[in-house]
Formats: C-alpha cells, sequence, structure tokens
C-alpha cells in the first residue's frame, strides 16, 4: 500500500498506533458544509450528502470519542482518498484487536499523549 496522506492527525502519527491506543471499534463517515461568514471563518455544519462540500472519517473508540481521522473534499479524488484511508483504518483496528493495549499501557499512552500534545512551545 503506498503512504496515505492523513490531514487530521498530529504529523507522524500512524492509523496503527491511534486504533491501538485509542481501542478504535468503528468509524463513521460524516458530510459537512461550510457555513463560514468571513474567509477565514473554519465554520462547518453536518448536513445531507447533496448538500455536502467535503467528507471526514473519524474513529470511534470504545468510549464514544470520534476522533477525525481524514477530510476530503467531494470529487473523484477525494473520494479515493477517503476509501483507501477508511480500508486502512479498518485493517489497523483489526490488526488492534489482536492485541488490545491492558488498562496500564492505556493510561501510560493516554498521560504521553496529554503531555506531547498540550505542550506549550
Amino acid at each position: 500500500m503506498t503512504d496515505l496522506s492523513i490531514n487530521c492527525l498530529p504529523e507522524g502519527e500512524t492509523l496503527a498506533e491511534l486504533a491501538r491506543r485509542e481501542c478504535a471499534i468503528r468509524f463513521d463517515l460524516r458530510f459537512c458544509r461550510s457555513v463560514a461568514v468571513s474567509e477565514h471563518d473554519r465554520d462547518t455544519a453536518p448536513c445531507d450528502p447533496s448538500e455536502a462540500e467535503f467528507a471526514t472519517l473519524y474513529a470511534l473508540t470504545d468510549l464514544g470519542e470520534a476522533i477525525a481521522i481524514h477530510n476530503a473534499n467531494l470529487t473523484s479524488s477525494g473520494a479515493d482518498e477517503v476509501a483507501a484511508v477508511a480500508r486502512a483504518l479498518f485493517v489497523a483496528m483489526v490488526n488492534a484487536r489482536r492485541d488490545p493495549p491492558d488498562a496500564a499501557q492505556r493510561h501510560e499512552a493516554e498521560q504521553a499523549a496529554l503531555i506531547d500534545h498540550h505542550q506549550i512551545g
């Protein structure tokens, strides 16, 4: 499989790491459109697929969290991107179920993520 350009995860994080650490159990595809009032505004709203401008693929965890994985414009190449990322996420979730983290490993990973992602620069 070629390298995927996953645009919602921190740089360097893989789907396998995310699926295992967060205990991803499913994924969801949500269709959205912009509701921005200015060019610098990034507000979006969920909508019907027929009104959508882009789609976002989310990993859903066993704790009910939705973690954004990838955004794609609704074009044929965007659909190909979403399909490739969904396939890779599904494979990562299946592989993570074979060796799920125990509670101590999960706590350690959560603490490391808090420190790494919330450092003040």
